[in-house]
């Protein structure tokens, strides 16, 4: 009886880890789907997206300067990756402060860290993102 068991539990177990990875995968992509929608789709134009956390220093000296270029009318969008994880994985963001250019919906160029407000706006430059 018990080899009996044994062997059903066997032929079982792949089918159920089969089907788990499946459920698990649909819904990683509606926490994907739900993280974009919160956050918004990519601008036809382009955008930068200026992924963060509060808990980041280099982050939180990035944050005055994100939002005065924000105010000169530059597309850059703050992502907290605390709160938006799926998003972050989505654009495979390893360190923070990183800023991700988008043009069409498609990356075209990325950097992670600190930099001073002119170099910022030099990358920005591009008429999709202002």
């Amino acid at each position: 009886m018990r080899v009996l068991i044994g062997c059903l539990l066997l032929l079982a177990t792949p089918t159920a880890v089969l089907i788990g990875i499946k459920v698990y995968q649909q819904q990683e992509a509606q926490k994907i789907e739900q993280e974009t929608a919160a956050v918004g789709p990519p601008r036809a134009l382009g955008e930068v997206l200026f992924f963060n956390a509060s808990w980041c220093g280099p982050c939180q000296r990035m944050k005055p300067i994100v939002a005065q270029l924000r105010r000169q009318g530059f597309r850059l969008r703050d992502i907290d990756v605390d709160k938006n994880r799926t998003l972050a994985r989505k654009y495979a963001v390893r360190g923070i402060p990183t800023f991700v250019f988008i043009q069409n919906g498609s990356e075209v160029h990325r950097f992670s860290g600190g930099t001073s407000a002119d170099n910022l706006r030099k990358l920005c430059a591009h008429p999709a993102y202002h």
